[in-house]
């Protein structure tokens, strides 16, 4: 499931989960997310899941015409597939979305030993540097 933070002046705020097939975003009290700002639209936008098979979900943010636009990562759109920790701008407020099953999964897939019996992590080894010597003249 996905979830969209809404972020002011740098610091997490509202975390709403995304949980219809169709979420959406304005100033009417009919929305998903009611904006009490005069640059929103009263329907400003819209996020549609699109479940493409039993595991594979994509959200589509697209905008619905509105007045002052929909913007993604500082980019005007009428219609994005959203992913993980793209920055959403809607008149003057600013949401995160947050794809709980974007996961790396090469990074988790790999299990490295430890030293310590029983003990794993996962992630890539850092590689060490080789140090060089410098002749003095």
């Amino acid at each position: 499931m996905a979830t969209l933070v809404q972020y002011k002046d740098g610091v997490a705020g509202i975390r709403l989960q995304i949980d219809k097939p169709r979420f959406r975003i304005g100033r009417g009290p009919d929305n998903e997310i009611s904006i009490d700002d005069e640059l929103v639209s009263i329907v400003h936008a819209v996020i549609e899941i699109i479940q493409n098979d039993t595991e594979n979900v994509e959200y589509y943010l697209q905008d619905q015409q509105s007045t002052n636009g929909t913007f993604v990562n500082d980019k005007k759109i009428s219609l994005y597939k959203l992913a993980n920790e793209d920055v959403i701008r809607i008149g003057l407020n600013n949401f995160k979305f947050i794809d709980d099953h974007s996961q790396d999964m090469e990074e988790t897939a790999q299990l490295h030993n430890t030293w310590i019996p029983g003990v794993y992590y996962t992630g890539k080894k850092k590689k060490k540097k080789k140090k060089t010597q410098t002749k003095k003249k």
